[in-house]
């Protein structure tokens, strides 16, 4: 696995991939964790073919592996498993950088195309 100096390129430089904003579309997300016993409701903040951004209101600790599936107008993925990178707490909801740990070969593409192609559509 890659590993990427992130103090060396702050802010945006760092990305591995490009992000797309939808946190206006307030597109609901569920992720599931601790052997999917539990299910805890979210919205999508940004996505990119590594990651995604959500917020919840319910603190996940960093480290912890989660499952997703993302279902954003014609995006449909698998079961996507991921890790809480970072989390900041907020009044009573937690905004969280997830990174995608097992993603199939034509959901990364899938989620690739996706963003592309919105972030074309907003220049």
């Amino acid at each position: 696995m890659e590993t990427i100096n992130r103090a060396k390129y702050p802010g945006p430089k760092r990305r591995k991939y490009k992000r797309l904003n939808v946190y206006h579309l307030g597109v609901p997300i569920q992720i599931k964790y601790n052997n999917d016993d539990i299910l805890i409701p979210g919205i999508l903040l940004n996505l990119s073919s590594g990651g995604l951004g959500i917020l919840v209101f319910k603190k996940i600790d960093v480290g912890t592996r989660v499952n997703i599936k993302i279902s954003l107008h014609n995006l449909f993925t698998n079961n996507i498993k991921a890790k809480v990178v970072w989390i900041k707490e907020h009044e009573n909801t937690y905004s969280m950088g997830l990174e995608f740990i097992k993603i199939t070969k034509r959901d990364r593409e899938q989620i690739k195309e996706f963003v592309e192609k919105h972030l074309k559509e907003d220049m």
